[in-house]
């Protein structure tokens, strides 16, 4: 007979919560959740042409991240707080222990730093699950697969961990505009060069460049040229000199003391750099009203936002469609969806949906490992396996800005709801995300001007705004649903993208006279802080978020005082 240890009585816990819970009663339950999150701390972006890399401090936060949702998800429900929604909320029919490609959907922008940021989370999600000795049958229940033909068991790699599907999108997937619609977009770029031309920007310059001159020659020297010292590159410089204080102990120290203090207010300057580079970022993602200058067009259907939000609305209308999916395959597909990226797409999200008056977090950047959840969910019997009708459905919205304990993951209003009503029916929430949400990925190509001469958005080329040519976000109108299966879906997709590489590879060898050779590894000519990202596009700009000028070089030489620091 199997011995019932501790790590067995929880795992039968796990797999019988749904029937253990208290009957005749309705709690707060969760039927499916969308994710957003910003990847975990990683290097700083202002280091040229070489890529960004999640650091240990990051892997930590986004492996706390799974923790935190593994015991909001997956534990029973105890002690559950109706007034706030925290504690457990279990999403009913999710297998706690072994991750369904079809209930869990994962989804991270191509670079090392959300990759490595999803596969961090996904640790603390589902953590290594092990039954050694006579228990190796109840392994087998959890995971049949572990069963051999001869009655043997086998454990996993690493003590039993468990391997989700990632599904990576790249600058060239159309799947990526999805969840990070500003980037290789040249109508943004333009909109940016705008704003740096208006009376407000040269007043900002002018009223902050004492602060930089102040810090400049201690940190900046031998990295960034004293020319480019000021409020065009707030968000670069403050995103290198917060990771050097983290990171070096000189710079720290100095961040410290007085020198580098506000003598009237006694803040930080690092702390201030902070607030100019948050003013900068929000004033670049989050105007909802900026005109269209590349292509003189807004979006059609009235939907709300501009170029400058567009991050913003691609995330909107990925987030409706896992949501719908659920819902109109009754929890078997996308129960939850965790999606990775950086932060803008979370910034115009918020100026979207008219958060930010409520919180002033919602003005600024999110903090390395924030989380934005749309929770879908039903005051269910918890017993119950059910999925409840659309009309018993509500939404939240979720915030935890960061990672770190004493940071609430706290439910909100949105589209001005009034500060208290925090929660909303699945029917209006539909309603209202529809009218900032953006799915159409022709719209995305017309409305950044994809066809200019700039963009490397190859697939823009094929699919024109005007034929509505969806991608994943697929959306449904709260009249009707439309759509193919996610499983029938993938296989369309797959289809579609071999059939453009056909087409483009076809059309190189015809014309281009292409052929098959071996090319050795080089690095962009294009320096500055974008390196090779750049796009010809940018005319001034050379970063991604952020405004560097064409020819900065990022190097640490022996006379900076941090070169030295550890």
């Amino acid at each position: 007979m199997i011995s019932l240890t501790v790590p067995l009585l929880i795992a039968a816990l796990h797999l019988i919560s749904a029937a253990a819970q208290t009957t005749g009663t309705t709690r707060y339950t969760v039927w499916a959740s969308v994710i957003f999150s910003r990847t975990g701390e990683r290097t700083p972006e202002v280091l040229g042409s070489d890529p960004t890399v999640l650091t240990s401090v990051g892997a930590q936060q986004q492996f706390a991240n799974g923790q935190f949702f593994r015991e909001r998800y997956f534990e029973p429900h105890n002690n559950f707080s109706t007034t706030n929604g925290i504690g457990p909320a279990p999403i009913t029919g999710m297998n706690p222990e072994v991750p369904d490609v079809q209930k869990l959907y994962v989804q991270a922008l191509d670079t090392q730093s959300t990759v490595a940021s999803a596969q961090a989370f996904l640790q603390g999600l589902y953590p290594p699950v092990s039954f050694g000795g006579n228990q190796s049958e109840v392994q087998a229940m959890i995971d049949p697969t572990s069963r051999l033909a001869n009655d043997s068991y086998v454990t996993p790699p690493l003590g039993g961990y468990r391997y989700a599907q990632i599904h990576t999108s790249g600058q060239y997937d159309p799947e990526a505009v999805y969840i990070a619609g500003s980037l290789n977009c040249p109508a943004f770029v333009f909109e940016v060069e705008d704003y740096i031309n208006t009376p407000q920007f040269a007043e900002l310059q002018a009223s902050t460049l004492d602060v930089y001159q102040k810090i400049g020659p201690a940190f900046l020297s031998g990295v960034l040229p004293s020319d480019q010292w000021g409020f065009i590159n707030a968000y670069p410089i403050y995103d290198y000199l917060s990771y050097q204080n983290a990171h070096n102990t000189t710079a720290n120290t100095l961040f410290t003391s007085d020198e580098y203090t506000d003598p009237n207010t006694g803040t930080s300057y690092l702390d201030t750099l902070r607030y100019y580079a948050n003013q900068q970022q929000y004033a670049w993602f989050g105007n909802v009203y900026a005109d269209n200058e590349l292509t003189g067009k807004g979006f059609e259907g009235g939907v709300k936002g501009s170029v400058s939000t567009i991050a913003g609305n691609m995330l909107a209308a990925k987030m409706i469609a896992q949501l719908q999916t659920a819902i109109r395959y009754k929890g078997a597909y996308y129960q939850l969806s965790l999606l990775f990226g950086d932060y803008e797409p979370l910034l115009s999200l918020f100026a979207l949906a008219d958060l930010p008056p409520l919180d002033s977090a919602f003005y600024g950047m999110p903090n390395f490992g924030s989380v934005g959840a749309f929770e879908l969910y039903a005051m269910s019997n918890p017993a119950s396996v059910e999925f409840p009708s659309e009309e018993d459905l509500w939404v939240r919205f979720y915030f935890r800005n960061g990672t770190d304990v004493d940071e609430p993951y706290q439910a909100y209003s949105m589209f001005n709801y009034g500060p208290d009503n925090f929660e909303m029916r699945w029917v209006d929430f539909q309603t209202n995300i529809l009218e900032i949400a953006v799915g159409d990925l022709g719209q995305w190509c017309q409305q950044c001007g994809a066809s200019y001469s700039g963009s490397d958005r190859i697939f823009c080329s094929y699919w024109n705004a005007s034929d509505s040519i969806e991608g994943a976000a697929v959306l449904s109108s709260p009249s009707g649903h439309r759509g193919v299966s996610p499983a029938i879906g993938g296989v369309i997709g797959a289809i579609v993208a071999l059939v453009i590489a056909g087409l483009i590879f076809g059309l190189l060898m015809l014309v281009g006279g292409m052929r098959f050779h071996r090319v050795q590894s080089h690095k962009s000519e294009l320096g500055g802080f974008k390196g090779g990202q750049k796009m010809a596009s940018d005319r001034d700009l050379t970063l991604p978020k952020g405004g560097a000028i064409v020819g900065a070089t990022i190097e640490t030489t022996p006379g900076s005082p941090i070169a030295g620091g550890h």
